[in-house]
Protein backbone atom coordinates (compact mmCIF):
# COMPACT_ATOMS: atom_id res chain seq x y z
CA UNK A 1 0.00 0.00 0.00
CA UNK A 2 2.97 2.06 0.56
CA UNK A 3 4.55 1.52 -2.57
CA UNK A 4 0.88 2.63 -3.90
CA UNK A 5 0.97 6.06 -1.96
CA UNK A 6 4.21 6.65 -2.56
CA UNK A 7 3.83 6.83 -6.25
CA UNK A 8 0.63 6.61 -7.50
CA UNK A 9 -0.89 9.24 -5.01
CA UNK A 10 1.47 12.19 -5.85
CA UNK A 11 0.91 11.33 -9.90
CA UNK A 12 -2.66 11.91 -9.63
CA UNK A 13 -2.50 15.00 -7.15
CA UNK A 14 -0.17 16.51 -9.66
CA UNK A 15 -2.84 15.38 -12.48
CA UNK A 16 -6.04 16.82 -10.69
CA UNK A 17 -4.02 20.79 -9.34
CA UNK A 18 -2.30 20.36 -13.24
CA UNK A 19 -6.07 20.02 -14.94
CA UNK A 20 -7.28 22.73 -12.83
CA UNK A 21 -4.25 25.29 -12.94
CA UNK A 22 -4.15 24.76 -17.10
CA UNK A 23 -7.88 24.15 -18.36
CA UNK A 24 -9.27 26.55 -16.05
CA UNK A 25 -12.30 24.73 -15.64
CA UNK A 26 -15.42 26.83 -14.07
CA UNK A 27 -15.81 27.73 -10.38
CA UNK A 28 -17.89 24.53 -9.23
CA UNK A 29 -16.01 22.29 -11.06
CA UNK A 30 -12.99 23.53 -10.33
CA UNK A 31 -13.48 23.59 -6.39
CA UNK A 32 -15.76 20.19 -6.27
CA UNK A 33 -12.54 18.65 -7.92
CA UNK A 34 -10.87 19.86 -4.64
CA UNK A 35 -12.93 18.75 -2.80
CA UNK A 36 -12.57 15.41 -3.34
CA UNK A 37 -9.24 15.66 -4.53
CA UNK A 38 -8.53 16.44 -0.57
CA UNK A 39 -10.94 13.87 0.46
CA UNK A 40 -9.04 11.10 -1.37
CA UNK A 41 -5.86 12.17 0.10
CA UNK A 42 -6.96 12.03 3.57
CA UNK A 43 -9.12 9.02 3.13
CA UNK A 44 -5.63 7.20 1.90
CA UNK A 45 -3.47 8.44 4.56
CA UNK A 46 -5.44 7.37 6.62
CA UNK A 47 -5.68 3.86 4.82
CA UNK A 48 -2.01 3.72 4.47
CA UNK A 49 -0.98 4.26 8.29
CA UNK A 50 -3.96 2.26 9.81
CA UNK A 51 -4.62 -0.42 7.82
CA UNK A 52 -2.34 -3.16 9.63
CA UNK A 53 -3.72 -1.79 13.05
CA UNK A 54 -6.86 -3.95 12.08
CA UNK A 55 -5.09 -6.95 11.03
CA UNK A 56 -8.36 -9.01 11.13
CA UNK A 57 -9.86 -6.34 8.75
CA UNK A 58 -7.57 -5.92 6.61
CA UNK A 59 -8.38 -7.72 3.39
CA UNK A 60 -11.79 -6.15 3.53
CA UNK A 61 -10.30 -2.72 4.19
CA UNK A 62 -8.11 -2.66 1.22
CA UNK A 63 -11.06 -3.58 -0.86
CA UNK A 64 -12.82 -1.24 0.43
CA UNK A 65 -9.94 1.22 -0.36
CA UNK A 66 -9.99 -0.35 -4.13
CA UNK A 67 -13.57 1.21 -4.41
CA UNK A 68 -12.86 4.02 -2.69
CA UNK A 69 -10.37 5.11 -5.12
CA UNK A 70 -12.80 4.40 -7.75
CA UNK A 71 -15.15 6.14 -6.55
CA UNK A 72 -12.48 9.24 -6.65
CA UNK A 73 -10.86 8.86 -9.91
CA UNK A 74 -14.77 8.12 -11.62
CA UNK A 75 -16.02 11.50 -9.84
CA UNK A 76 -12.78 13.64 -11.03
CA UNK A 77 -12.61 11.69 -14.16
CA UNK A 78 -15.98 13.07 -14.96
CA UNK A 79 -15.69 16.80 -13.56
CA UNK A 80 -12.37 17.23 -15.05
CA UNK A 81 -11.90 15.07 -18.47
CA UNK A 82 -14.32 17.95 -20.87
CA UNK A 83 -11.12 19.77 -19.91
CA UNK A 84 -8.35 17.72 -19.48
CA UNK A 85 -8.47 14.77 -21.67
CA UNK A 86 -5.71 12.82 -19.74
CA UNK A 87 -8.04 12.44 -16.74
CA UNK A 88 -8.94 8.94 -17.63
CA UNK A 89 -5.77 7.47 -16.23
CA UNK A 90 -7.37 8.28 -13.12
CA UNK A 91 -9.15 5.21 -13.87
CA UNK A 92 -6.32 3.24 -13.48
CA UNK A 93 -5.48 3.72 -10.27
CA UNK A 94 -8.03 0.76 -8.48
CA UNK A 95 -7.31 -2.35 -10.98
CA UNK A 96 -3.37 -1.24 -10.61
CA UNK A 97 -4.30 -1.52 -6.45
CA UNK A 98 -6.43 -4.34 -6.74
CA UNK A 99 -3.60 -6.12 -8.63
CA UNK A 100 -1.54 -5.98 -5.58
CA UNK A 101 -4.05 -7.34 -3.58
CA UNK A 102 -6.29 -9.45 -4.72
CA UNK A 103 -7.08 -12.32 -6.80
CA UNK A 104 -6.41 -12.18 -10.91
CA UNK A 105 -10.27 -12.57 -11.26
CA UNK A 106 -10.80 -9.56 -8.62
CA UNK A 107 -8.26 -7.81 -10.67
CA UNK A 108 -9.56 -8.04 -13.60
CA UNK A 109 -13.52 -7.32 -12.77
CA UNK A 110 -12.32 -4.19 -11.26
CA UNK A 111 -10.48 -3.28 -14.02
CA UNK A 112 -13.25 -4.16 -16.29
CA UNK A 113 -15.36 -1.25 -14.14
CA UNK A 114 -13.10 1.05 -14.78
CA UNK A 115 -12.52 0.58 -18.55
CA UNK A 116 -16.71 0.31 -18.68
CA UNK A 117 -16.17 3.65 -16.86
CA UNK A 118 -13.69 5.40 -18.84
CA UNK A 119 -16.43 4.13 -21.69
CA UNK A 120 -18.80 5.74 -20.39
CA UNK A 121 -17.38 8.60 -19.78
CA UNK A 122 -16.96 9.35 -23.37
CA UNK A 123 -20.42 8.27 -24.29
CA UNK A 124 -21.55 11.13 -21.05
CA UNK A 125 -19.02 13.84 -22.55
CA UNK A 126 -20.64 12.94 -26.41
CA UNK A 127 -24.56 13.69 -24.57
CA UNK A 128 -23.25 16.58 -22.60
CA UNK A 129 -21.95 18.55 -25.83
CA UNK A 130 -24.92 17.05 -27.62
CA UNK A 131 -22.95 15.75 -30.75
CA UNK A 132 -21.07 12.40 -31.81
CA UNK A 133 -17.88 12.44 -30.66
CA UNK A 134 -16.26 10.23 -34.31
CA UNK A 135 -15.01 7.60 -35.25
CA UNK A 136 -11.40 8.78 -34.16
CA UNK A 137 -12.18 9.87 -30.93
CA UNK A 138 -14.07 6.33 -29.73
CA UNK A 139 -11.62 4.38 -31.23
CA UNK A 140 -9.03 6.48 -28.65
CA UNK A 141 -11.77 5.59 -26.02
CA UNK A 142 -11.12 1.95 -26.61
CA UNK A 143 -7.85 1.58 -26.46
CA UNK A 144 -7.70 3.45 -23.30
CA UNK A 145 -10.33 1.34 -21.98
CA UNK A 146 -8.10 -1.61 -23.14
CA UNK A 147 -5.19 -0.32 -21.50
CA UNK A 148 -6.69 -0.57 -18.61
CA UNK A 149 -7.28 -4.54 -17.79
CA UNK A 150 -4.21 -5.01 -19.37
CA UNK A 151 -2.13 -3.02 -17.25
CA UNK A 152 -3.85 -4.29 -14.23
CA UNK A 153 -3.11 -7.84 -15.52
CA UNK A 154 0.35 -7.08 -16.05
CA UNK A 155 1.05 -5.48 -12.67
CA UNK A 156 -0.88 -8.68 -10.87
CA UNK A 157 1.59 -10.91 -12.69
CA UNK A 158 5.03 -8.84 -11.35
CA UNK A 159 3.48 -9.08 -8.02
CA UNK A 160 3.05 -12.69 -8.29
CA UNK A 161 6.20 -13.50 -9.64
CA UNK A 162 7.42 -11.58 -6.69
CA UNK A 163 6.12 -13.41 -4.38
CA UNK A 164 6.95 -16.58 -5.95
CA UNK A 165 10.76 -15.46 -5.81
CA UNK A 166 10.22 -14.67 -2.43
CA UNK A 167 8.76 -17.88 -1.52
CA UNK A 168 11.10 -19.67 -3.60
CA UNK A 169 14.35 -18.05 -1.51
CA UNK A 170 12.55 -19.09 1.60
CA UNK A 171 12.90 -23.08 0.69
Amino acid sequence: MNLLNLYFTPFAAVMVVTAIYFSDPDARTKWLSFGVLLASLLVNHWFSKNIYRFVGWAQRLKLLQVWLTFLWSAVLAYLLMPYWAPMWLLLTLPPVTAALYQSRGQTLLTAGVCAASVLGLYWAYQMKVGMPLGEVMWAQGVIHAAFIPVLAAFVHELAQTALRMRDAGRG
